[in-house]
């Protein structure tokens, strides 16, 4: 018989972030959706707005991620190239340039626990 992972489940839904791919529930994602008929970006800070979205972690390094992949315009499935200077404008009003939470810390789950990797030689 094959046991269920044990670990914990978040509360709500889960997104991906169009940036760095990790997952996150729903209420730590900043959304994005195309503002009207001209291809241009913004964000939905109370995450309601109709139709497709597009989620990010609230850093600056998965903003830059997303742009430098075009994964913004993949993601709401625009026809074109998308603009995107409202979301960059927002970003840096509301975000300051490094979150304690986000996923560029790079640092291994082995080295949190305090633990040192293994050598390969």
């Amino acid at each position: 018989m094959s046991r269920r992972s044990e670990t914990p489940r978040p509360d709500g839904p889960v997104r991906t972030c169009v940036g760095c791919r990790g997952r996150a529930p729903r209420s730590a994602l900043v959304r994005l959706v195309l503002a009207d008929v001209t291809p241009r970006v913004a964000v939905d800070p109370e995450r309601s707005a109709p139709g497709r979205g597009a989620w990010l972690h609230p850093s600056r390094e998965c903003l830059d991620l997303a742009l430098r992949r075009r994964a913004i315009g993949r993601a709401l499935r625009a026809a074109g190239p998308v603009g995107t200077d409202a979301v960059a404008a927002w970003f840096d009003q509301h975000i300051s340039r490094r979150t304690p939470d986000a996923p560029g810390d790079h640092e291994s789950s082995t080295e949190k626990a305090g633990w040192k990797p293994m050598g390969t030689r």
